[in-house]
């Protein structure tokens, strides 16, 4: 029997890969005729670059950028061919800040925007950019500066491209040196919220970010305003595609400023990496997560690789860290097996530390019923 085995990771506790071969090592502890092929998977959200360089085994690079705060790093994107792959997190990430420093008034993905730069300058025409685990509520203003953008206020003045001066804007003037039909841009997230209001950048995320409820109001008015400007400038709307508030509204800034093309993370993780064909060429598959809940559902690896898994009539089973899905939904996913290390540890320390050793003893049980 052919196995594949295509989890994501388990936030906190285990890379999508470890995940894949502690269930590996069970299933053939149990059985040893078990042939199982490792495909781990990821959303578009943190994290996801590094399970693409694993599959498409791309070059690095490194470059001299700054962190969300202006401050001198250095740090990698990846390369194949002409596409270069780049995560927000690398420069404008929430990881490189202290809890002190959080505050998405003042930070910028303006460091993300110099390696968009770098890559451009040195000839990639098709920039992935992943939109995960941003520290920053800019709508891509900071990306668009470092790309030759300046947004001006009622003066005439260039403004810093932070969150804080997003109510400040009154014109921009785009770049002169990126054209959209000559650099592709695609970006890949696993949220769909829209840029500004409940739902919006700044309500749902700016507070992990370090924003105050005063902050957010803020923060939310300006994302509001800044959609305005671009609308009475260049005619577009970017307030209610899904997506646009990725990021802190990096994805509308993208895709109003240089034409970025908005796509699901797992739909493109999936092509990019022939998942579909390993899907179609094994036996059964087994999937899993860290919490399989209501939001495993929309758009993320479990939903994916499940209605895949149902397109070419493959059996799937789950094992996950715990379990929050009532059996309705479960049955949907078109799954009956679901394991989840919550139903067999201690405590929640235990199951975080312990996960691989539960993984395995899963898997291992699994493989005897099969």
């Amino acid at each position: 029997m052919k196995i594949l085995i295509a989890p994501d990771k388990f936030k906190g506790s285990l890379s999508a890969h470890e995940v894949c071969q502690s269930i590996g090592e069970g299933l053939q502890i149990g059985k040893e005729s078990i042939e199982v092929i490792y495909h781990p998977m990821a959303d578009g959200g943190d994290g996801s670059l590094a399970i693409l360089s694993d599959h498409l085994k791309l070059k690095v690079q490194t470059v001299d950028t700054t962190d969300p705060l202006g401050r001198a790093i250095k740090t990698q994107y990846y390369t194949s061919s002409d596409t270069a792959f780049i995560e927000v997190a690398s420069a404008s990430g929430i990881v490189l800040l202290s809890e002190e420093e959080r505050n998405p008034l003042m930070t910028s993905t303006f460091g993300t925007g110099k390696m968009l730069l770098d890559a451009i300058n040195k000839g990639f025409q098709h920039i992935y950019l992943f939109l995960g685990g941003s520290a920053t509520n800019d709508a891509g203003m900071g990306i668009a500066a470092a790309l030759g953008c300046q947004f001006l206020d009622e003066q005439n003045e260039v403004l810093l491209p932070t969150g804080s001066n997003l109510s400040r804007v009154q014109s921009i003037r785009k770049s002169e040196f990126i054209h959209p039909q000559e650099i592709k841009m695609t970006l890949l997230c696993d949220v769909t919220n829209t840029l500004y209001g409940s739902n919006g950048a700044a309500h749902v995320y700016a507070r992990q970010k370090g924003a105050t409820d005063e902050q957010i109001h803020y923060l939310d008015n300006g994302l509001k305003h800044f959609s305005g400007i671009i609308r009475k400038q260049l005619g577009i709307d970017i307030s209610t595609f899904p997506g646009s508030g990725a990021a802190g509204g990096i994805g509308a800034g993208m895709h109003a400023l240089f034409g970025a093309k908005l796509e699901k993370g797992f739909a493109a993780i999936s092509k990019l990496t022939g998942l579909e064909q390993q899907i179609q060429s094994c036996d059964m598959v087994i999937s899993g997560e860290g919490k399989l809940d209501k939001q495993s559902l929309q758009g993320k690896v479990i939903d994916g690789i499940a209605k895949l898994c149902k397109k070419h009539d493959k059996p799937l089973a789950l094992f996950v860290g715990k379990n929050e899905l009532k059996e309705q939904y479960i049955c949907d996913l078109g799954t009956k097996a679901v394991y989840a290390i919550a139903e067999q540890s201690n405590s929640m320390e235990d199951a975080m530390l312990n996960g691989a050793i539960y993984l395995r003893e899963m898997a291992s049980y699994f493989s005897k019923k099969i």
